[in-house]
């Protein structure tokens, strides 16, 4: 973390001398779960004002807010970029998906754009972070924010060129939600943007319009191959999958520029109807092997998941400009929306990480579960004219942090805001090699 400070010290211009106070607040409090940036006026933890630069006082939360409200957005941008994992991507056959998240706004006062909102399910006014996620990786790639009437069509193309950009791999197969092809335009444009690039693949869902599904179901019983994958839970019935190949003939277009389809049918026993769900690719896969890959794409909502009820990204600053002359039309300040999504992104992957590094059985694990288990817990700060000693007290799963901590009093960090002391770990002496 202290790495994205230098890179937010490179990036953003520092007038007010607000920088450090702001940015380590913003980045702390996803660690330690604060949800709003308002809790701040009751935080009296020393321990959080010494992580947040200043072992006097905790932060205030009119100088963190405006600090964020107040962030250009193309300093935000290229701190975006650069704290972006590029190195993990290179050189990989990456398996990518592209996703909105909506973030609703219930402001009457400024008339912003609406989208449509999934959790609400109709159109509400709101904004949305457009996120990159690796989903094999579990890590988030890059971000932009945009206003809600902006759509995954408008920014699938910017988005997988960004990544085949900067991120350099050696394949890149990109899934994209029934968003990326609403028209038949849409979707030609994803096509011939993965032909025309040798290294690139892009599947995405089809809609599901009224003509096109009649054409699709028409398809003959024997042209389908039938999977059979476990029940919901232990005992329960197999569900059956039944994949079948065929072309779509997009509009204004002839047969043989027909579109490859996946139509995979579940069947649900019982009254309820069955759940058709096509795909257009262009992966030359096996048809089955195309719809597993598909359904990857379920890590990448996931890890929204995650975000919203572990780092809170539903209360990121707004980006509508509450200082705009007409409520009517405000101006749209992406800055702070997408710092503070770009944020929570950089925490889950450092979570991710940490957690990966402990232990096989603490891979996969969240955010929530990294702070609740590790990250939370009472101790003492002592400081002396060198160094600053963490002592925590004894918890249940001291036991795997004990290469951790080795490892990190090893490397000697060092806090810039204390005088440049170093940082000491140190844990229960009911544990071995529990530090100094």
């Amino acid at each position: 973390m202290l790495s994205w400070l230098d890179t937010a010290r490179a990036c953003f211009s520092d007038d007010y001398g607000s920088l450090q106070r702001g940015f380590l607040t913003s980045v702390f409090a996803l660690v330690v779960g604060l949800p709003r940036v308002f809790h701040l006026d009751q935080m009296q933890d020393l321990g959080f004002a010494v992580l947040t630069g200043d072992p006097r006082r905790c932060p205030s939360r009119y100088d963190v807010g405006a600090w964020r409200r107040h962030v250009p957005w193309n300093e935000v941008d290229r701190f975006c970029h650069r704290t972006s994992p590029w190195d993990l991507l290179r050189e990989r056959d990456l398996l990518m998906s592209f996703d909105e998240h909506a973030i609703p706004r219930w402001t009457k006062k400024f008339v912003i754009p609406k989208g449509y909102v999934t959790t609400r399910n109709k159109f509400m006014r709101c904004e949305k972070l457009y996120l990159c996620y690796e989903v094999n990786l579990r890590r988030f790639a890059t971000i932009k924010a945009t206003p809600g009437n902006v759509e995954l069509r408008d920014v699938a193309g910017l988005l997988t060129r960004r990544v085949l950009r900067y991120g350099q791999p050696a394949s890149l197969h990109a899934l994209f939600d029934a968003g990326a092809g609403k028209s038949d335009a849409d979707v030609r444009s994803l096509m011939d943007l993965a032909d025309g690039t040798e290294n690139l693949e892009a599947t995405l869902r089809a809609c599901r319009y009224p003509a096109r599904m009649e054409g699709w179901k028409s398809l003959p019983p024997d042209a389908f191959t039938i999977y059979e994958e476990p029940g919901v839970c232990v005992g329960a019935r197999p569900k059956e999958l039944r994949v079948a190949e065929t072309r779509t003939v997009l509009k204004d277009e002839t047969p043989e520029e027909a579109v490859r389809t996946i139509v995979c049918r579940q069947v649900i026993p019982g009254p309820k109807k069955d759940r058709w769900h096509p795909l257009y690719t262009s992966s030359h896969a096996e048809a089955g092997e195309v719809v597993d890959t598909f359904r990857l794409r379920q890590h990448h909502e996931q890890g929204y998941r995650v975000e919203v009820h572990d780092e809170f990204l539903n209360a990121t600053p707004c980006g509508y400009d509450k200082e705009s002359p007409d409520r009517h039309h405000p101006r749209f300040h992406r800055g702070p929306l997408q710092l503070a999504g770009w944020l929570a992104s950089l925490v889950y992957n450092a979570c991710a990480s940490f957690l990966d590094a402990l232990s096989p059985a603490m891979a996969g694990k969240f955010v929530g579960t990294a702070r609740r288990l590790f990250f939370n817990h009472q101790g003492d700060l002592y400081c002396t004219p060198k160094a600053l000693i963490v002592y925590m007290e004894e918890f249940p799963e001291q036991g795997l942090l004990l290469d951790y901590v080795d490892r990190f009093n090893a490397a000697q960090h060092r806090v810039p805001w204390l005088e440049n002391r170093q940082l000491i770990l140190s844990l229960s002496p009911h544990a071995a090699r529990a530090g100094p």
